[in-house]
């Protein structure tokens, strides 16, 4: 122990007798160990050696928690046998609680853990499956398993044909359509749990047509769909594609013409042909729609009598391959008649245009008979809206240079168009003198 002394004052003024607090500290141990040292030593050295006995030898026993250790799983090969399979499988794991000596069970791992469930004993619908463990290690023990056991659902496996759906991505070009469409096979089986394999309403192929223009043939990979357009994965198919083999067609308006064969009755003449409808849509196979034009009906044969306007029902004669719009087999074909009229005016000279007369001469005599009788041949409604002011005569005196006497052509208008004109005389005697001073 320490001695308590008498503090007493140094010559500085400062108190002596007590070390300093770091004097003290420093001093301790060598107080501590002044006294029994020999003792002190002997059971520090024991204290330790009983420790690292009690440690190595007596080892205490701990437990310790491994989590998601996996699950195997055995036996599977009777689900392939009573075709069964495990819906939504995945990988199993549980946490494991071990027991056992401290230094054993620190010394382990989660691969010193075996788990596994047997499969031999499920059946179809929801199973529960006992874990099975062990450890391979001789004081480490197995204390829990959480969960204790796994759940299966179970379903049968089963095998049903479905039948082919080919969906078209786009469109084809405007003029062209699809004539006929084959899928071999039209149905595939399809394998898988029951609860899937019924959900699959049909197998889809999806092929892009807009540029097709010809007969189409190719492989289409298939996928199952539900009725509501959902894809059912976890099934498979016998065989995941189908030969499409697609016909392609075109379709276009051509003109409808009638053949008439042989003529009206004399003075009488046709005007027009009308078929009703003049154009109509064909479709077909695409080589031999784009090679037509247009489409006849039976002929019209006139007998030779034919006074007035026919209207008659014809068959259009469509070749093999092309069908026509709305299955239409017939038209109406109109044969519009008119007699033949004549048409007369009458014009004296003084109504005659004078073109190109040279104005140092003048016309000093006409021929005695110096009446024109124009005449206009053509069907009736041709001819009626023609007046008299159209046909007014004119002579032309462009190559007219001197004077003298001239036998000119009499003109008429080019801008009457019919059938036949003439004109009575064709021409007319004239006396071409120089210009009087008076005139």
């Amino acid at each position: 122990m320490w001695n308590k002394k008498t503090p007493k004052q140094g010559n500085n003024g400062k108190t002596e007798g007590h070390d300093s607090w770091i004097e003290r500290i420093w001093n301790l141990p060598r107080q501590v160990f002044a006294q029994n040292t020999g003792t002190k030593l002997l059971s520090l050295t024991l204290a330790i050696l009983f420790w690292f006995f009690v440690m190595d030898h007596v080892d205490p026993e701990i437990s310790r928690v491994f989590e998601n250790v996996p699950i195997q799983l055995v036996n599977t090969q009777e689900l392939d046998q009573n075709n069964l399979k495990i819906m939504n499988q995945s990988d199993y794991f549980v946490d494991v609680e071990v027991v056992g000596r401290r230094n054993d069970v620190l010394n382990m791992n989660s691969k010193s853990i075996y788990l596994w469930a047997d499969l031999r004993s499920v059946s179809n619908g929801i199973n529960k499956i006992l874990v099975n463990s062990s450890v391979n290690s001789d004081s480490v023990s197995i204390k829990l398993l959480s969960p204790k056991e796994i759940i299966f659902t179970i379903d049968r496996v089963i095998s049903v044909s479905k039948p082919i759906e080919i969906v078209f991505k786009d469109f084809f070009e405007e003029s062209l359509y699809q004539e006929s469409m084959e899928v071999k096979p039209f149905e595939i089986n399809v394998i898988g749990p029951e609860s899937l394999v019924n959900s699959v309403d049909k197998l889809i192929g999806t092929i892009t047509v807009n540029a097709i223009n010809e007969d189409y043939t190719k492989e289409v990979t298939l996928s199952p769909y539900t009725e509501d357009g959902v894809l059912v994965d976890g099934v498979n198919l016998q065989q995941n594609t189908a030969q499409l083999t697609l016909k392609v067609g075109k379709q276009q308006e051509v003109k409808l013409v009638s053949d008439v064969q042989g003529n009206p009755k004399d003075g009488y003449e046709i005007v027009s042909v009308k078929v009703n409808p003049e154009d109509i849509k064909i479709r077909g196979e695409v080589n031999l729609v784009s090679e037509l034009e247009v489409l006849m009906t039976e002929p019209l044969i006139l007998t030779g009598d034919e006074s007035e306007t026919i209207v008659v029902e014809k068959e259009i004669l469509i070749p093999e391959g092309i069908e026509v719009e709305n299955g239409k087999k017939t038209v109406q074909v109109e044969l519009i008649i008119e007699p033949i009229e004549v048409k007369e005016f009458s014009f004296d000279f003084t109504e005659f245009e004078l073109k190109n007369l040279n104005s140092s001469f003048e016309i000093e005599q006409v021929s005695a008979n110096h009446k024109v009788v124009v005449r206009l041949t053509d069907i009736a409604s041709k001819i009626s809206g023609i007046k008299r002011e159209d046909l007014i005569p004119y002579i032309d005196f462009s190559n007219i240079t001197s004077i003298g006497d001239y036998r000119l052509k009499i003109n008429l208008p080019e801008t009457i168009d019919v059938k036949e004109i003439s004109i009575d005389p064709i021409s007319i005697d004239l006396k071409i003198v120089e210009k009087s001073a008076e005139n």
